[in-house]
């Protein structure tokens, strides 16, 4: 019982946490059997997007909020672009590839952006951003510049799938998904990510104890991001076509939304932020000029009357729903 007890302790991911990560995947499947092909891919653009706000979260608990997150998700999906249309390389050595080399980038650009702190790292890495952008614009000969790159390749069969289709490629980006999921959990519930949120809670009492700041600082920053180039290679071989404009402002404007809106104390708090912005989305996608304008208002909102986000308004509810049982 007590080896038990200790081998519970030290499992990163509870059962309970991998059961409700199983019971969300079920329902999601069961949603895209019964859902439209329009809304069957409103699902697998939901998954790609959910990778991107988790590990937009991990890059926030080290105690800053990454601009480039998406320009990291375009290195990803400009590296796939690049080998299966240019050099003709199947999809899936090509997942690899891009999230290696976001990751490295991400490295590179580590030592000047993360010396600095809160808005100074926030302007860095809009820096970044910015230049990453304009070099996919500049160097057209490589990139196609404006126009981007066209007719990508879906990947070839696996194990019997066809992806091709829009439900193989779901099963595809569920599983990538449940696998980026469990890791960023793994790390969350871990030391390391202890340390991580530690680091930014006080940094200079953890250099006084002996912790290593920046080198768990540019973990974080490494780790998230790798996972974004992996997301934004699902997403451009999703849409067939990759383009500067697919990775604007924008969409990193919907990524921090999602984490303001939903709140980052919580591993699901950026997920319930993700889930209104996409159900704001859906209902006025007739009238999409006002979408940005309704993230912005939900933005707001949220820093003036939820101090903290959704995940904070749930978990007083919960505690009002249980606390009449415990009297």
């Amino acid at each position: 019982m007590a080896n038990s007890a200790a081998a519970r302790r030290k499992s990163p991911v509870q059962p309970a946490e991998l059961a409700g990560l199983l019971a969300a995947a079920a329902l999601l499947v069961v949603a895209f059997r019964f859902s439209s092909i329009y809304l069957g891919q409103v699902l697998i653009l939901f998954l790609i997007n959910a990778m991107l706000v988790m590990s937009f979260r991990l890059i926030t608990t080290m105690g800053g909020w990454s601009f480039a997150h998406v320009a990291f998700a375009a290195i990803g999906a400009y590296s796939m672009a690049l080998l299966t249309t240019g050099q003709g390389w199947p999809f899936w050595p090509t997942l690899l590839v891009g999230t290696l080399a976001s990751g490295v980038l991400a490295l590179a650009l580590a030592y000047p952006v993360l010396r600095t702190r809160e808005y100074n790292f926030f302007l860095a890495t809009f820096a970044a951003s910015a230049a990453i952008q304009q070099s996919l614009i500049q160097f057209s000969d490589i990139t196609g510049g404006q126009n981007g790159i066209a007719f990508i390749p879906r990947p070839t069969p696996l194990f019997g799938i066809d992806f091709v289709t829009t439900g193989g490629f779901f099963g595809l980006v569920l599983v990538v998904a449940l696998l980026v999921t469990l890791i960023l959990l793994a790390i969350d519930r871990s030391h390391i990510g202890k340390t991580i949120k530690a680091v930014a809670e006080n940094e200079q009492l953890s250099e006084t104890l002996g912790v290593h700041t920046w080198g768990y600082r540019t973990l974080a920053f490494v780790i998230g991001s790798s996972i974004a180039g992996a997301a934004g290679v699902l997403l451009g071989n999703f849409n067939g076509i990759v383009n500067p404009g697919d990775f604007g402002p924008a969409f990193m404007f919907k990524i921090v939304a999602a984490a303001i809106v939903g709140g980052t104390r919580t591993f699901t708090g950026p997920l319930l932020g993700l889930i209104m912005l996409t159900l704001l989305e859906e209902l006025f996608r007739g009238a999409a000029q006002y979408i940005p304008l309704l993230w912005g208002l939900s933005v707001i909102a949220a820093l003036l009357f939820t101090k903290g986000g959704l995940e904070v308004v749930l978990a007083k509810a919960v505690a009002k729903l249980k606390g009449p049982r415990n009297a």
